[in-house]
């Protein structure tokens, strides 16, 4: 799959807003990163990505992402 570029490419994919898009990359680590102005991601780092956040709740480790800061 091709690169997604643009925050609107990468919302959509996600199915997630653009306010919480830019929680997840700030505080979640997030593969996604502003190039000269553009934001750009990888479908392949997004889904091992969410992988890694699954695979996480499932050892009993606490949420990582808490909507109420």
């Amino acid at each position: 799959m091709a690169a997604l570029v643009g925050m609107k490419a990468i919302c959509q994919y996600m199915g997630r807003r653009e306010s919480t898009m830019l929680t997840m990359i700030r505080d979640m680590d997030f593969p996604a990163r502003k190039i000269i102005g553009i934001w750009e991601s990888d479908p392949v780092l997004i889904d091992a990505w969410r992988l890694r956040q699954i695979e996480g709740r499932r050892k009993g480790e606490k949420e990582v992402f808490d909507t109420k800061k």
